[in-house]
């Protein structure tokens, strides 16, 4: 094999051989494919580990007590003893251990080989088609669907899993293996909403220096509402600041510049919103027991803050599956964003907002706030792949640039956060749908193969 790892090894060890000081002279094509080669040889050592570790399970096996592998080397678990001879975290170690345990071979008491528990994750593993972390996402995932659904079920799951994970990002890998849980345990999703809303809580703890640590655990409605209302005040400062005239000073004579991180950006932004409702003169309602929204003012304008949830035409209908809510990984049930769509600041990316039309032509350069909802319901955020941008951070992209004719209709607009944005613009970027799924084209000198990187939200068919 032409690009084995051991063949990718020797060629890398060949450039160190000076000492890792040798990568100083190399070629920036030739370090380009030296980085990617670097990775194939990384996944082939962790797929031994990962086949090491099962091994070092089974021979340590509670019934084997004094006589185990690890018991005999003096630990007490297999996660401690290779967290010890490998200089690794033991939950990194304890990682190893579930997938070489979920991906191993057994046989039964009389001699017969037995499948692995995920035998298509081995075997990508092994051909080195599936890095380690992405395959404990999947089997992680897959677990916990496992009690609620049937074996073959879960089988045909792991299947579309590891057939559409080349190319994927770790985190792209794991929302789509949690769409797959979801689907396998759809009934599962409304007892999980009442769970997670019986865990509710918000607490504080005043620190020495006189700071007040909030601790807010929320369930992913109220989550959905808190990040939309904060991210949207975000990306309205960041837009702002980017558009300030550029001449301005501040009082000593510098140009006036915002230098706050992002947390502070964010405390900021929390804060104003707590004031505005602190401040609202409007009949104020108690909390109500199914988390829906308060009042709201009496002006009769658009909300302030607008949380997109994410389901089907039938998922609205029976109320049953699961949906999304922008910017929040955990689903909730469809029975739930059924209630929350009779909230005016909830919009259930199913429906239309009375007929309003959303294709504008060429009549206007910037997309409407109706188009750049819908680009918001399409894409989720910031299109580009694996970016976590949420829609209030993102900017309407002209597929065709407007200066080369471009429309600013749906067809031709993806959202894009302003650093990725820029890079299209800057680094010569292309974009091409395919049946309304985005690939990105890398230039040559970042990627020499161009290869096309699927971005959006990643959804697979069942």
């Amino acid at each position: 094999m032409e690009n084995s790892p051991a063949t990718l090894l020797a060629d890398l060890s060949e450039v160190c051989a000076d000492g890792f000081d040798g990568f100083a002279g190399v070629a920036s094509d030739q370090l380009l494919r030296m980085v990617a080669d670097s990775g194939i040889v990384q996944r082939a050592v962790d797929a031994i580990r990962v086949t090491l570790a099962g091994e070092v399970v089974e021979r340590s096996a509670p019934h084997l007590g004094a006589e185990g592998m690890v018991r005999q080397a003096g630990h007490s678990r297999p996660a401690t003893f290779l967290a010890e001879l490998w200089q690794i975290s033991i939950p990194e170690a304890a990682r190893l251990c579930d997938l070489g345990t979920a991906t191993r071979s057994k046989r039964a008491l009389d001699g017969s080989p037995l499948p692995a528990r995920y035998p298509a994750v081995a075997a990508a593993v092994a051909d080195l088609s599936l890095g380690v972390e992405a395959a404990v996402v999947i089997v992680r995932e897959l677990d916990l669907a496992a009690p609620f659904c049937s074996t073959e079920a879960r089988a045909a799951g792991e299947r579309l899993l590891v057939e559409h994970a080349p190319g994927l990002t770790v985190k792209q890998i794991a929302g789509v293996a949690r769409q797959v849980r979801d689907r396998l345990d759809e009934d599962g999703a409304e007892p999980r909403d009442v769970i997670r809303r019986q865990r509710r809580a918000l607490s504080w703890v005043t620190e020495p220096d006189g700071m007040v640590r909030l601790v807010w655990v929320m369930p992913p409605e109220t989550a959905g509402l808190v990040r939309a209302g904060i991210d949207q005040l975000v990306g309205e400062q960041l837009r702002a600041a980017r558009d300030r005239v550029p001449d301005s000073l501040g009082q000593d004579g510098s140009a006036d510049s915002d230098d706050r991180t992002m947390p502070h950006r964010r405390a900021d932004a929390a804060e104003d919103l707590f004031r505005q409702a602190v401040n609202c003169t409007c009949g104020a309602g108690g909390g109500s027991g199914g988390g829906g929204g308060g009042g709201s003012g009496g002006g009769g304008g658009s909300p302030l803050v607008t949380m997109v949830v994410r389901m089907s035409l039938d998922q609205l209908i029976t109320g049953l599956g699961t949906a999304q809510i922008d910017g929040i990984d955990a689903g909730i049930s469809a029975t739930r964003a059924r209630i929350m769509a009779a909230d005016a600041n909830i919009i259930p990316a199913v429906l239309g907002g009375a007929g309003e039309v959303l294709d504008l032509g060429r009549s206007r350069r910037l997309f409407s706030p109706a188009q750049r909802h819908a680009l918001a319901e399409t894409y989720g955020g910031c299109a580009f792949p694996a970016c976590a941008h949420p829609p209030s951070y993102t900017e309407a992209h002209h597929l065709q640039w407007w200066c080369s004719g471009g429309v600013t209709d749906l067809d031709n607009g993806i959202p894009l956060c302003s650093f990725h944005h820029h890079r299209i613009h800057d680094d010569s970027w292309e974009i091409q749908l395919r049946e309304q799924v985005p690939y990105f084209i890398p230039p040559p000198w970042i990627d020499p193969d161009q290869t096309p990187r699927q971005g959006g939200i990643v959804v697979i068919a069942m």
